[in-house]
């Protein structure tokens, strides 16, 4: 029998990201500026990929987050000083209820497992053992490039011989993942945990809100 192929986006898609945001507004707190606004300010800095080129490694790229956060409320080294604990709080981040099962239930089914993460070669070990299930891991640092770039995409294509037939691919990123699966003609299943509109006129293949619902899709 052929090889069939699952690759996955890590955060928000199977890792909890609740423990590194709740590090920001423990700091934002600390610091006396308002949590839930310090922490909005730091995803979409997070997330815009202008931050990202050219290529910075994930650890510098939230340290300069923290930087500009600094900037964006009039402060000098305030949220700077908590670089550490953000990194070890994202070091340490837990998976969704639901996420070993189901993946141990893919694994049994034949499934090769790949991860495909906008993280670095210090961050991804810690994340991909608190999975359990073994896994490919691949990063933004071993492609020099985040996604949604298509070279990040094509990369693993090219290694794995990826087709249409072969594989899914499993995220919970609409712009990161979604739309970029699309342009490669990658059948997608979105992990639409928050129930979010679709921001484009791409859509997945399947839509899920939870990692669990993936099963009946996927013999």
């Amino acid at each position: 029998m052929s090889q069939k192929y699952l690759t996955f986006d890590c955060y928000g898609t199977l890792l909890n990201e609740e423990a590194t945001y709740t590090a920001i507004e423990t700091a934002a707190t600390k610091i006396g500026v308002a949590p839930k606004l310090a922490r909005q300010r730091f995803i979409a800095y997070q997330d815009d990929r202008n931050n990202m080129h050219p290529y910075l490694d994930y650890a510098l790229l939230t340290r300069n987050n923290l930087i500009h956060l600094d900037y964006q409320f009039g402060l000098e080294h305030q949220f700077e000083r908590y670089y550490v604990d953000v990194l070890i709080a994202h070091r340490s981040l837990t998976p969704f209820p639901e996420v070993i099962a189901t993946l141990q239930t893919l694994q049994q089914r034949g499934y090769h497992l790949i991860m495909m993460s906008n993280s670095s070669w210090d961050i991804i070990a810690a994340n991909a053992a608190a999975l359990t299930v073994p896994f490919d891991v691949w990063t933004a640092e071993d492609v020099h490039a985040y996604k949604p770039d298509l070279h990040f995409f094509r990369t693993i294509a090219q290694k794995y011989g990826l087709t249409a037939t072969n594989h899914w691919h499993i995220a919970q990123g609409y712009a990161s993942d979604i739309v970029p699966a699309d342009q490669l003609g990658w059948p997608s299943i979105w992990v639409n945990r928050n129930q979010a509109a679709p921001t484009t006129a791409v859509r997945p293949t399947q839509m899920v809100t939870t990692l669990d619902q993936v099963l009946p899709l996927l013999p």
